[in-house]
């Protein structure tokens, strides 16, 4: 600690002499004021994908490159978003293999939020600022974002402990999501039509995303989605699967230093009540098969009826050549309704186990989130070095209110709806402050930053964190850079309750050290291999005894990642990446792996140049995902419970209808999603709530600009 107190010092004495060049007119010179984002250009004809991005934010709040700054960064840029065609964020963020989900279910407390680099991450962020309630994290539309950046490791420096009423979230990473912003450039309406079809399933998706000037500095964007279908595992006569979608975005440029923008976004699901099935030695426990669902035998239609809406903006004033200052603040609610039927734990049983019992869950839950933030960000050079100073101040409230109500028995036959259990409410407010200091000296760049968070929860507890962090990146040549950082996150236990009127009044935090070089062989392709240590302690730990919970001491792990993204041609491009996560275990505990401690992830895109298939884009995916253990509650159960490894491969080819007599602006893509017809686990909450990833299944789509 005595390390972490030094360098806070260090930083704001540093920032302090730095602001004094910057307000001096003969130290100081100033980027060219008069540079803008001239934002997309249309080309005619079938574009080359593009799935690198020229600049990342989520991991500074301002623009860097990412290859320079010393922080690890993935990005799914639009076009890598559009050819995914993922209905929701949790299918999505399956595309990269650094990520994992705990089920695709909303009876799970944690909906929507992910682990990153074998760590709980924390709650994914509108632009990097304001987390989203529980279920927007899992299900939001993806058609509402112009790219998702995925910040690894300890994040509490920027984002702080934003998410301490569940614990420990936070120490793996965050997810990011840039929202489609209008386009002073231009007006247009993209539209895509796609429908899918495979064993037993249908899926129809429409997609639009309209920009408009509205006037003088005024414009408009909206994204809309619209999607039903019926899932392979659903019995016939069900009502499918219905959600829409819009997120309109306003930009007012009241002068060329003054800006508006108000982001929203309004989504409505109403999807089958799913809870996954069980499982044993890496297949379905009988009775049960891989398109079964539990409800069936009983004739039930259970459903999941999900509504959320949010609000954020801000006002952004180039106040000087060298000041620049935001100010904003977001709102966002989300309400969930449903009734669950599923399989119950089996697995104390020796030999082969029997499925005895059967567990039902209903829950009515409100979740809000209010924020205020203000930003000032200094850009100014001093002594041949550029320099850009950040600081923020801002306040948070989370309120999450609910009824849940479970049983168990012994037979399915005996379903009843169930009335509304027990209200439970947990509230918090966090006040928060950053400063960060980034230094751009020749072939050096150098980051540093602190963040200091005041907690209270609703139970009248309060606590203090520090987050700090470090980090510095060498060019050693244009297409060679090295680059290295220490962070540290942490924030207190509320929300995880040690008895029935008292929560964990402790605090958690994760220390990383990261390690890393960055190659480009040729264009814009950049190849990424890093190394990295985590050590978290004071993590919140379910006592099976009690029903309540305390805290475990120190828990560690590594990792090696790959990734490979950019342009290897003018027509081709790749994203790919390899994840490797070894959770460290003291000595004498059996070793063994939660999540998968492999993943790999290959896509690419190539469009002909030349011949009678001139513009053709050709696509192909490969998902691979390690073996992994079964667990409850990510306790090891035993040798027989485990999920087997699995490899999915898509193909595509989109041709614009030009080649037919057609219009350039238009194109037909064809594809197919798990070529093999693999049976596989996508995803798991429990080890006897499983959820099987989709089969073999055709799409068919058109895509068109007015």
């Amino acid at each position: 600690m005595e390390t972490w107190k030094t360098f806070l010092l260090s930083a704001l004495c540093m920032s302090a002499v730095l602001k004094i060049y910057a307000e001096n007119p003969a130290q100081t010179t100033t980027p060219d004021p008069e540079t803008y984002d001239l934002g997309s250009v249309l080309v005619e004809g079938s574009r080359v994908s593009k799935y690198r991005t020229d600049e990342v934010v989520s991991s500074t709040f301002f623009p860097v490159a990412p290859e320079k700054v010393p922080v690890s960064v993935d990005v799914m840029t639009e076009d890598f978003i559009r050819e995914q065609n993922a209905g929701d964020l949790h299918d999505l963020l399956f595309s990269n293999p650094s990520v994992y989900g705990g089920g695709k279910s909303l009876l799970d407390r944690t909906a929507g939020q992910y682990t990153i680099r074998g760590k709980s991450g924390s709650s994914p962020t509108l632009d990097g600022v304001v987390p989203l309630t529980s279920g927007m994290g899992m299900l939001i539309d993806p058609n509402a974002f112009e790219r998702i950046e995925i910040v690894k490791g300890p994040i509490g420096s920027l984002i702080g402990g934003q998410t301490s009423t569940l614990g420990a979230y936070g120490a793996g990473g965050s997810i990011n999501m840039i929202q489609k912003k209008p386009d002073p450039m231009e007006d247009f309406t993209d539209v895509n039509f796609s429908a899918g079809f495979g064993k037993d399933s249908q899926q129809y998706r429409f997609t639009g995303d309209s920009n408009y000037r509205l006037g003088d500095g005024y414009y408009i964007r909206i994204p809309v989605s619209i999607e039903t279908g019926r899932d392979f595992w659903l019995p016939y006569g069900n009502e499918f699967q219905r959600s829409i979608f819009l997120a309109p975005s306003f930009l007012w440029e009241k002068s060329d230093r003054l800006r508006f923008v108000v982001n929203t976004t309004f989504q409505y699901l109403d999807s089958p009540a799913y809870q996954g099935i069980p499982t044993y030695r890496g297949k379905p426990l009988a009775p049960y098969s891989w398109d079964s669902y539990p409800p069936e035998d009983l004739g039930l239609d259970l459903r999941d009826e999900y509504s959320a809406f949010s609000i954020s903006g801000y006002a952004e004033w180039d106040a000087t050549d060298v000041w620049q200052f935001r100010a904003g603040g977001a709102f966002l609610a989300s309400d969930i309704e449903f009734e669950h039927l599923s399989a119950q734990q089996y697995a104390s049983q020796s030999g082969k186990p029997v499925l005895t019992m059967y567990e039902q869950n209903m829950n009515d839950s409100h979740d809000k989130v209010w924020s205020v933030y203000g930003r000032s960000t200094a850009q100014y050079d001093v002594l041949n070095t550029h320099h850009t100073t950040m600081l923020q101040a801002d306040y948070m409230k989370t309120d999450k209110f609910s009824y849940s109500a479970s049983r168990t028995d012994t037979t399915k036959d005996t379903f009843y709806y169930l009335p509304k259990g027990t209200p439970s409410s947990r509230e918090l407010d966090r006040v928060g402050a950053t400063v960060q200091q980034y230094v751009e000296w020749g072939i050096v760049n150098a980051l540093a930053g602190i963040r200091a968070d005041r907690h209270e929860s609703n139970l009248g507890n309060t606590a203090d964190s520090y987050s700090p962090r470090i980090g510095l990146s060498v060019a050693a040549m244009d297409n060679l850079i090295f680059y290295g950082n220490l962070s540290r996150t942490e924030a207190p236990n509320f929300g995880y309750m040690s008895s029935e009127n008292t929560e964990l009044d402790s605090s958690w935090n994760a220390d990383e050290w990261e390690a890393g070089v960055r190659f480009s062989p040729v264009g814009t392709l950049w190849l990424s291999l890093a190394y990295y240590d985590i050590t978290q302690e004071n993590t919140p730990e379910y006592d099976g005894g009690t029903g309540y919970y305390t805290t475990r001491g120190c828990e560690k792990n590594n990792g090696v990642e790959l990734s490979l993204s950019g342009n290897i041609s003018d027509n081709w491009t790749v994203y790919a990446g390899y994840a490797y996560n070894n959770k460290r275990f003291d000595a004498g505990e059996k070793h063994y792996d939660s999540m998968p401690p492999h993943a790999i992830t290959f896509q690419t895109s190539y469009t002909m140049s030349a011949g009678r298939i001139k513009d053709l884009k050709l696509g192909m995916g490969i998902r691979y995902k390690h073996g992994y253990d079964a667990t409850f509650r990510g306790e090891y159960l035993g040798p027989d419970y485990f999920y087997d490894s699995v490899t999915v491969v898509d193909i595509s080819a989109e041709l614009p209808l030009s080649n037919f007599g057609g219009s350039e602006k238009w194109s037909l893509r064809l594809g197919i999603n798990n070529l093999f017809d693999k049976d596989y686990f996508s995803s798991t909450r429990h080890y006897y709530q499983s959820y099987v990833g989709d089969p073999r299944t055709f799409h068919i789509a058109v895509r068109g600009r007015f």
